[in-house]
């Protein structure tokens, strides 16, 4: 790595101020191929020599045209759609030397394993990345988040959650942030969690972010948990208005503070689903099945199921059980929609066939619920 960049240049590129001819040209490109394309491309700037388009871009280019960085995008697995977005958000990239400006990124991200879609989706998402020097801007950030997980893996797959993050100023907006976590009693496992899955947590103005810290330890999360990281989670991703507004929801339903706040304090990722979602979940739950509000209160993370997919079906079948006298009135919710589809057939259909062979067709949505 250290060889790659010293061998690293940065080459500033030319802004093009005015972009519809660049953009008619790549156009052109995309449409008719890259190898039968040379002719119209050079008939088409002939009409622009006026042009300060095509003098800017002449200046750039001996040929006169931005084929170049076209071809090179195309042979680094970028799509026609992807070239198209990026020159659209960002027209100077047509002026530029692909193989100085362009090259150096590529080189870097294959250093790193990011390679394929996840690269072309990377800088088509962040396109101002080909700009950034990869000796004093990639690389550093890239080095700083592999020193916070201590592994490379953990590391790339942030950049990839991300990407934007190699944007940043590493120690005026994520080094604080981490420095924060720290001073507030997170353990590394748990800094390490929440830098890999949930880096953009991170890209917070470090008083907010501290705001936000103080509030999910003041409800009583524990920093040494991974519920914590899902309470900052929510905290960042919501305002107080709209928790407030899903809590009505739950209020509508009978709930007491206390109980939402044993949900949350459970499972605070439930507080980010829409009002809807979870005004379906309870009126299915409690309503249509009978379940009581203490026994959702204790596994929460049920009402982000899929209803149709998961909740209905497996509710159906212990509904039929439990009125054929099979099963148990006092099972457990989390038994029910919490094991992979596999343990929830052999616990709850192949475990009965002989006595109910109908239970797969009604696994499957080919009988409806028994009322």
């Amino acid at each position: 790595m250290s060889g790659f960049l010293c061998n690293t240049l940065r080459r500033s590129a030319t802004d093009v101020q005015n972009s519809s001819f660049l953009l008619d040209v790549v156009s052109l490109v995309l449409v008719r191929g890259l190898s039968s394309s040379t002719k119209k491309i050079s008939k088409a700037a002939g009409q622009h020599k006026k042009s300060s388009t095509f003098r800017k871009v002449h200046s750039e280019s001996p040929e006169g045209t931005p084929l170049p960085v076209v071809g090179f995008l195309k042979n680094h697995g970028f799509s026609d759609a992807q070239i198209s977005k990026l020159i659209t958000s960002l027209p100077r990239l047509v002026s530029c030397d692909p193989e100085q400006t362009l090259l150096p990124k590529v080189e870097f991200f294959y250093s790193i394993g990011i390679t394929g879609p996840a690269f072309t989706r990377i800088l088509t998402q962040v396109p101002q990345m080909w700009f950034r020097s990869v000796i004093k801007g990639l690389a550093p950030c890239y080095d700083f988040i592999k020193s916070v997980v201590f592994s490379e893996d953990r590391a790339v797959a942030s950049l990839k959650r991300a990407p934007r993050i190699l944007m940043s100023n590493m120690q005026n907006s994520i080094a604080p942030n981490i420095a924060s976590l720290r001073k507030f009693g997170v353990t590394q496992p748990v800094v390490s969690f929440l830098v890999s899955c949930y880096p953009n947590i991170l890209l917070q103005a470090n008083a907010n972010f501290e705001k936000h810290v103080r509030e999910v330890l003041g409800m009583g999360f524990d920093p040494k948990t991974s519920a914590f990281v899902h309470a900052l989670r929510l905290f960042v991703g919501t305002t107080e208005l709209t928790q407030e507004r899903k809590k009505v929801v739950f209020r509508r339903f009978g709930w007491s503070d206390d109980e939402i706040l044993l949900a949350l304090k459970t499972n605070p990722m439930f507080l980010m689903l829409s009002e809807k979602k979870i005004s379906d979940g309870l009126d299915f739950l409690m309503n249509k099945m009978g379940w009581q509000r203490d026994a959702v209160a204790r596994v929460p993370m049920v009402l982000c199921y899929s209803l149709n997919k998961r909740v209905i079906p497996r509710l159906s079948v212990v509904q039929f059980l439990q009125s054929e006298g099979l099963l148990n009135e006092n099972i457990h919710l989390s038994s029910v929609l919490i094991p992979t589809e596999k343990t929830f057939l052999a616990r709850f259909v192949i475990e009965y066939e002989e006595q109910a062979p109908q239970l797969l067709n009604l696994y499957k949505g080919k009988l409806g619920v028994k009322e």
